[in-house]
C-alpha cells in the first residue's frame, strides 16, 4: 500500500473530533491543509484523482513530498490523542520519557517515572509496560551502579519481574488457544456432529489444564470466560454459555478501569447473540442500549457498534415476522443501507445482508432479495460457512421467481461443495429438496399435503437435533419450508413459531 493510498483511508476513518482538533490553529492556505480538504470533501476520492486535483490547485508543492507530510502530522496527531483516553499509549509514552531523561542524566526524575509506571501497570494489569519498565530499570540501576540496592530489594525486583512475565506466557498461550477456537468456528463453522465436536477436545484440554496455573487476575479470568462461552456456543450449548457471559458481565462491571472497550463489545455480541437463540427476546433492547453507549476513538468500530445495533433491532421485528415493519425500519436505518455495509467486516457485511433480503422475501419482492445477496457474494466470504447460507437463500429466492435452471446448476454446486467438505446440515438437504420441486402454487391441496405429510416428520426430527438447531438460530427456514408447502402466511408462521419455542 502507497502512502497515498494509507492517507486516504487514514482521512476517511478519522472522527470529527479529531479532524477538528487536527486543523484546530492551522493555516487553511497550508498545502498539507489543501490536500487534506480535498480527501475530506470527496469520499470516492482516488490516488489519481486526487494527485490530479492537487496538482490543479497550482500550488507547485510536490504532491508525494506533501503526502508524506500530511501523512506524518495526523499519526503524530492521533498518537497525541491517544495519550489521554488509553492506558496503552500513557504508560508507553512515559517509558519514553523516562529514557529520554536517562540520556540526559536526569537519572533521578528517569527512575521515578519508571517507578510510577511500574504501580499503574500493575493496577492495570498491563503486563507488557510493566516488564518493560521494571527491566529498564534494572538496566539503569546497573549502570549507576545499584545504589542503596540491597541484594534482598534485588532478588525482589527480579522475582517480580519473572512474575509479571510467567504471567504474560500464560496470557499469552490463553489468547493462543482463544484465537485457534475462534478461526476454526469462522473458517468452519459451528459444531454440525459429535465427531466435530469431539475434533475441540484438544483446545478443551489444554486451556483446562492451563487455567489451573493460570494466576486468578482480571485478564486470566477473561480469556477463560471468552473461551468457554465461544466453545459452548459453538457446541450448542446456549444455556451453559449465557451462564458465562454472565459472570463475563459482572467481570467487566467489577474492573471498570482495566476492562477495554473492545473486550466489553465482545461480550455485548456474544450476549445478543445467545439472547436471540434461547428465545429470550425481551432483554434483548437492554444489551443494544448497552451496546450503543459503548464508545471507542475508532470510526470503523463505531461504524461496526452501530451496524450491530441496527441488526438486532431488526432481528427483532424479523423473527416475529413483522416484514413491512422490518422494511421501514431498514429504510430509515443509514447503518443497514449497502453503502454502510460493505464498509464492515465480511461476516457481519454478510449477516446483515442475508437478513434484510429475507426481509424482501417476506415481502414478496424477489429481485431486490436477489439484489442485495448478490451484493453481498461479490465480496470475500466464499471460504466462510456463512456463504452457504447465503447461497441457499439465493436457491429459496430463485424457486420463488421460477429459475428452474439457475436452481438445477446452484443446487449441483452446492451439493459438490458439501460433498468435498463433508459438512452439511440436514435443512439445508432439506431445502435443495423443496426448492427442487415446481411451484407448490399449481399443486393441488391434496398433493400438497401429501408433501407436507413426508417433509414433517424429518423437520420435527430436525428441530430435536442440537448440531443442527445451529443453522435454525441462524434462521427459522423451517418456517419458510412449511409456509411454501401449505401455502400459509410466512410471517404467521414465523410469529408462531417463535411464541410456541419451535425454534429452541
Amino acid at each position: 500500500m502507497t502512502n497515498a493510498e494509507a492517507l486516504i483511508l487514514l482521512v476517511r476513518t478519522l472522527s470529527k473530533n479529531e479532524k477538528r482538533s487536527f486543523r484546530l490553529g492551522k493555516k487553511s492556505t497550508a498545502d498539507y491543509i489543501v490536500l487534506f480538504d480535498l480527501i475530506d470533501k470527496d469520499e470516492l476520492i482516488t490516488v489519481d484523482g486526487l494527485k490530479e486535483a492537487f496538482e490543479n490547485k497550482g500550488k507547485g508543492a510536490v504532491f508525494n513530498v506533501t503526502v508524506t507530510y500530511l501523512y506524518k502530522l495526523l499519526l503524530d496527531k492521533l498518537l497525541a490523542l491517544r495519550q489521554n483516553q488509553d492506558s496503552d499509549y500513557s504508560l508507553m509514552t512515559q517509558i519514553l520519557k523516562a529514557k529520554i531523561l536517562f540520556e540526559k542524566s536526569i537519572f533521578p526524575a528517569a527512575l521515578e517515572i519508571l517507578e510510577k509506571v511500574k504501580h499503574d501497570a500493575a493496577a492495570l494489569e498491563k503486563n507488557e509496560a510493566l516488564i518493560m519498565a521494571s527491566r529498564l530499570e534494572l538496566d539503569y540501576l546497573h549502570y549507576l551502579n545499584m545504589p542503596d540496592i540491597s541484594e534482598e530489594d534485588l532478588i525482589n525486583r527480579h522475582y517480580s519481574l519473572n512474575t509479571a512475565l510467567s504471567n504474560l506466557g500464560n496470557l499469552y498461550e490463553q489468547s493462543a488457544l482463544y484465537e485457534l477456537l475462534t478461526h476454526r468456528i469462522i473458517f468452519k463453522g459451528s459444531v454440525r456432529t459429535s465427531s466435530q465436536k469431539t475434533s475441540l477436545n484438544d483446545l478443551v484440554f489444554t486451556e483446562q489444564n492451563l487455567v489451573r496455573k493460570a494466576s486468578t487476575s482480571f485478564e486470566a479470568q477473561k480469556h477463560h470466560l471468552l473461551f468457554q462461552s465461544a466453545f459452548l456456543m459453538a457446541v450448542g450449548d446456549e444455556q451453559s454459555a449465557s451462564d458465562v457471559l454472565m459472570q463475563l458481565n459482572r467481570l467487566i462491571t467489577e474492573y471498570p478501569a482495566i476492562g477495554n472497550p473492545l473486550f466489553y463489545l465482545a461480550i455485548i455480541e456474544n450476549m445478543l447473540e445467545n439472547l436471540r437463540e434461547t428465545g429470550r427476546y425481551d432483554q434483548i433492547p437492554v444489551f443494544i442500549e448497552r451496546l450503543a453507549a459503548i464508545s471507542h476513538p475508532s470510526q470503523m468500530v463505531m461504524m461496526h457498534i452501530s451496524a450491530l445495533a441496527g441488526l438486532y433491532r431488526l432481528l427483532l421485528l424479523l423473527d416475529r415476522g413483522e416484514f413491512h415493519k422490518a422494511k421501514e425500519f431498514i429504510d430509515r436505518s443509514e447503518e443497514l443501507q449497502p453503502s454502510s455495509i460493505e464498509k464492515l467486516n465480511p461476516v457481519l457485511e454478510s449477516k446483515i445482508s442475508l437478513y434484510v433480503a429475507l426481509v424482501h422475501i417476506g415481502l414478496k419482492d424477489y429481485r431486490r432479495a436477489r439484489k442485495t445477496l448478490v451484493l453481498a457474494m461479490l465480496n470475500k466470504t466464499c471460504d466462510l460457512p456463512i456463504h452457504r447460507i447465503l447461497r441457499i437463500t439465493g436457491l429459496i429466492i430463485h424457486h420463488k421467481m421460477n429459475d428452474s435452471d439457475y436452481i438445477y446448476s446452484e443446487s449441483r454446486s452446492i451439493k459438490r461443495e458439501i460433498a468435498k467438505s463433508g459438512k452439511a446440515y440436514r435443512m439445508e438437504s432439506l431445502i435443495l429438496d423443496v426448492v427442487g420441486k415446481s411451484s407448490y402454487a399449481l399443486m393441488s391441496t391434496q398433493k400438497r399435503e401429501q408433501i407436507w405429510g413426508k417433509i414433517k416428520p424429518r423437520l420435527d426430527d430436525i428441530r430435536q437435533d442440537v448440531f443442527e438447531a445451529q443453522l435454525l438460530k441462524i434462521f427459522d427456514f423451517s418456517a419458510w419450508i412449511e409456509s411454501e408447502i401449505l401455502r400459509t402466511s410466512f410471517g404467521e408462521t414465523l410469529r408462531r413459531n417463535l411464541e410456541s419455542g419451535i425454534r429452541y
